[in-house]
């Protein structure tokens, strides 16, 4: 079997390993007979004209919406956003102005993951181009100017005629301006847009700044995001499958919505980040919950796919970006956003959100410890040498963690999961240095490391289950196909031979060199040589680092590999799969082959 490789990172969290396998699709391209679509310079022509009368629009402004709205051929995907943002600062070079807002940095990286190219081959139109004050603000004062925006964008839309139109931005009146905008985080658009007559496909989106800056916690709608432009992308070249479990992340993401409209209608006088503490501690709690059923052998009895469903169904897969994210977002502010809030004129604002912060981080520092604490086992000591590492000793961390290790029994996805909890403790448990006096500083950069670790190594002990699954489902259907050809022969002469060649290949090898960890590898999207034309070669997030420590062995089988005899499946009448328990109600390819009927 194949190693999986690391997950990268995308916006900060793991790629669903589900997902990841459609990743490098190439742009579809217009037919070399087809000419040049007008957009770029219709979007020029329109600032330039607006420069007679607005000082607040300068050259590079305009030549960055011209940038931005490129390439000039036709068809293929559009990205539509809603508007620029109030304080956006544009410089010559258009690198460094995507990198400057986190919505078209946030973009380029999702762009850059899924085909490999940036916002330099994709094309980005505003809805309500060089309208800077806030839509919802301005829609009776500024109607007219609205209207002519968003003209202007509808003409560019004509002029590109895309494949797809991503939507990612939301109308703020009740009955205008709708032709493109988002029908709600986590709906399907099943209907077509229409510009004088002439139809688009469209894929619904959202704004990302939701996801970066408002739930800037919820990993899953992230992975929403990258999941819809995935499918902009891939429809655009007619490659797109819908699979279940893609319904399932819009739907957890409509449902995250919904409960936090209804937090806020209960909590009126809560901050954003009085939610956010909220849900680092229940997010830490289900946590601790996980570890504890796992040091007390509740999930030993599951088969390796019986777990893995259970990890996914109970999305104990976000909790570790969950924590993750509020971590970042907590650095991220200390060491830069507090300056650029005043750099903007708030200064008010960033003296509460300092203090909001401040308080958020000791909340989120207090959860983590009590996390350790309630590891600990009976009469473990604690680091007591001054400048010493660890909340825990050494003796007193291997004494606590002794349950959680793997047995020498468990492989597979069941080996991994524990590996994983195991990188968060120890990863965490070395954020803390003694002070002296029962006092520590923590490392908050090594706390976000912890559940970076964790978080990555969880996703790819779930890719590594699914590729094991699939490859046993495919060499068992192999089998199958050689056993069906052996019976359909009739000759008595070759009939004699079969039974030793079924005797050598009815059952499946188990014997799959399962790694101990995500490998250190490269990355499998193109490098600045191997690139193809298509496509900027990019440096790509390195994978997450290995645990540091060596105590547990090699993991090996993704099941339990026992002498136990395999059975006759009620189902398919066929043997050979690698579950101790088949037959079942579904034997593992049984299951497999329904799964894909289904998609």
């Amino acid at each position: 079997m194949a190693d999986v490789e690391s997950p990268d990172f995308c916006l900060g969290v793991p790629i669903d390993h589900r997902l990841e396998p459609l990743f490098g699709t190439r742009l579809t391209t217009a037919h070399p007979s087809v000419g040049a679509g007008g957009h770029a310079r219709a979007i020029e022509s329109y600032g330039r004209s607006l420069q007679e009368y607005r000082v607040d629009i300068s050259d590079d402004e305009v030549k960055f919406a011209k940038w931005l709205a490129m390439p000039e051929t036709k068809g293929g995907v559009v990205i539509v956003l809603q508007q620029p943002a109030e304080h956006q600062r544009y410089f010559s070079d258009h690198d460094q102005t995507v990198k400057d807002c986190y919505t078209l940095e946030a973009i380029d990286e999702v762009c850059k993951t899924v085909t490999g190219c940036g916002l330099e081959k994709i094309s980005c139109f505003d809805a309500f181009p060089f309208h800077k004050i806030p839509v919802s603000k301005s829609l009776d004062k500024h109607k007219d100017e609205l209207d002519e925006a968003y003209a202007v964008f509808l003409s560019m839309i004509q002029q590109k005629q895309p494949d797809i139109v991503f939507c990612c931005y939301r109308s703020p009146h009740p009955t205008k301006y709708k032709g493109f905008h988002c029908i709600g985080i986590g709906q399907i658009r099943d209907s077509r847009a229409f510009v004088q007559g002439q139809g688009y496909t469209c894929v619904n989106g959202f704004h990302p700044s939701y996801a970066l800056n408002y739930l800037e916690d919820k990993s899953a709608l992230r992975s929403l995001f990258i999941i819809e432009a995935t499918q902009a992308f891939r429809r655009a070249n007619g490659t797109w499958r819908e699979s279940s479990w893609m319904r399932d992340v819009r739907e957890n993401c409509a449902a995250i919505v919904r409960i936090d409209i209804q937090n806020k209608q209960d909590q009126p006088s809560w901050t954003k980040h009085d939610f956010q503490r909220e849900r680092f501690q229940l997010d830490m709690k289900s946590i601790t919950t996980m570890l504890e059923s796992l040091k007390s052998g509740a999930y030993d009895d599951m088969t390796n796919d019986e777990l893995y469903s259970l990890v996914l169904e109970k999305r104990y897969n976000v909790l570790f970006p969950n924590c993750l994210l509020l971590l970042v977002k907590i650095i991220n502010f200390e060491d830069r956003g507090g300056d650029r809030l005043q750099e903007n004129g708030f200064v008010q604002l960033r003296q509460r959100e300092e203090r909001d912060v401040r308080e958020l981080r000791r909340n989120v520092g207090k959860s983590c410890n009590d996390f350790l604490h309630s590891l600990r086992a009976p009469g473990a000591l604690f680091q007591v040498e001054k400048g010493g590492k660890g909340l825990f000793n050494s003796a007193g961390l291997n004494e606590s963690l002794l349950p959680l290790r793997p047995s020498t029994h468990q492989s597979g996805f069941h080996r991994n999961l524990r590996l994983s909890f195991l990188s968060l403790v120890l990863t965490l448990n070395d954020a803390y240095t003694y002070k002296g006096r029962d006092s520590y500083d923590i490392n908050r950069n090594e706390l976000a490391r912890a559940f970076r670790l964790a978080a990555g190594q969880l996703e790819w002990a779930l890719a590594q289950h699914a590729t094991c699954t699939r490859e046993q489902a495919l060499e068992g259907d192999a089998i199958s196909s050689r056993f069906n050809l052996l019976t359909i022969n009739n000759s008595p002469q070759t009939y004699a031979a079969r039974p030793e060649l079924l005797q050598q290949r009815t059952v499946p090898d188990l014997s799959f060199n399962y790694p101990q960890s995500p490998p250190s590898t490269l990355s499998r999207f193109p490098t600045e040589a191997t690139a193809p034309p298509l496509s900027r070669a990019t440096a790509w997030p390195t994978p997450p680092d290995t645990p540091r420590s060596s105590v547990v062995s090699p993991i090996r089988s993704p099941q339990a590999t026992s002498s136990s005899p395999y059975r006759l499946c009620t189902i398919c009448k066929e043997i050979g799969h690698s579950s101790q328990s088949c037959p079942k109600a579904k034997c593992y390819r049984c299951k497999y082959l329904k799964k894909d009927k289904e998609n």
